[in-house]
């Protein structure tokens, strides 16, 4: 090899060598990584989304702090799919999906019907039961059911971020500019619907709290209960016909907490514990020979529901008599372990 030749490769070598240092150096000031990388290329883009990776300093939920608050109760499949370590879930407009099925609509409403949730109602009732009367549950009893879940497939944020973003009907503007979302959209319905449902004044009977993140979701419970609980929710089924194939088992009192998973950006769980009222668990069976186990609820005092309320007008009866419903599959019902 000549001279020139051997001159020629070594400026070569360094001209690249030179180059590969300046990219790493430029890289590492702005502080990407591959891990970051990784993540970022992961995420799907939405025009509609918060930041798609954490800062380092704040930590996604996840399974820790459950099991250090009820180390002796599993963690239920409605939550475990809500928990994405490493990177924000997406806050999309599939919250606001209006294909969701009535009892989704008004299961935490349940003292007041809108006139858009009563049409949301009515379109179910030629095919599935929505509400029944109290003794209407026994072996060989048969109903068309859907157990549908609240049709969202957001997840929990951190505790320090959903702190973070305002939950106030007062600060609607706010939120609204946080996830870019316009005034009029049927986004911003639900989620002042959601903030209003809320706010609403608690009925006699009534403790709520609405959960905006696990952590909260978990302290709101064990502080009312203890962290001796079980957690539980219905079974996914299809719609179909079903009978109830063995006697009912109650579950639970009016000391139970009912979290129902909202219509929101993020994940927010609206829990309430109502006085007289009955938890139980259902042996089904489906038409096609599927096996599984319902939740439904059963208050025992409807005296104090409003006359208009969609359910005395599918049972055809006034305000007072126990009225029962089942409860949707990401729906969490949480009570003492001694049942």
């Amino acid at each position: 090899m000549s001279p020139a030749t051997t001159c020629s490769l070594l400026l070569l070598f360094f001209l690249t060598l030179s180059l590969h240092i300046n990219f790493s150096t430029a890289v590492n000031s702005i502080g990407v990584s591959r891990r970051t990388l990784a993540v970022a290329a992961d995420t799907v883009p939405s025009p509609k989304k918060v930041a798609t990776f954490f800062p380092s300093d704040i930590s996604p939920p996840t399974e820790k702090y459950w099991y250090s608050r009820l180390p002796n109760t599993p963690l239920p499949k409605a939550l475990g799919y809500l928990l994405q370590p490493g990177h924000y879930p997406s806050i999309n407009t599939e919250f606001a999906n209006d294909n969701v099925s009535a009892s989704v609509q008004i299961s935490y409403k349940i003292y007041k019907t809108s006139a858009k949730h009563e049409k949301a109602i009515k379109s179910s009732l030629p095919d599935s039961t929505i509400f029944y009367l109290y003794n209407d549950i026994h072996p060989g009893k048969r109903m068309r059911i859907r157990f549908a879940n609240s049709g969202t497939k957001v997840s929990f944020l951190p505790r320090q971020v959903a702190e973070s973003i305002p939950f106030t009907s007062d600060k609607i503007p706010e939120i609204l500019k946080y996830f870019a979302l316009q005034v009029n959209s049927k986004e911003a319905r639900v989620i002042r619907d959601a903030i209003g449902g809320c706010e609403d004044p608690n009925m006699e009977g009534e403790e709520k709290f609405c959960a905006t993140s696990l952590e909260s979701l978990i302290d709101f419970n064990v502080e009312r209960l203890g962290q001796n609980v079980r957690v539980i929710s219905t079974e996914a089924g299809k719609k179909q016909e079903y009978t109830v194939s063995a006697e009912v088992r109650m579950i639970g009192d009016d000391k139970a907490a009912v979290c129902h998973k909202m219509r929101y950006p993020y994940a927010v769980h609206y829990c309430h514990v109502i006085a007289e009222t009955e938890v139980y668990e259902v042996p089904l069976v489906g038409s096609d020979g599927t096996k599984m186990k319902a939740v439904t609820v059963c208050h025992l005092n409807t005296s104090a529901w409003s006359p208009d309320h969609m359910a005395f007008k599918v049972l055809k009866i006034k305000p007072g008599p126990a009225v029962c419903h089942f409860l949707d599959s990401d729906t969490l019902i949480w009570v003492p372990a001694k049942y």
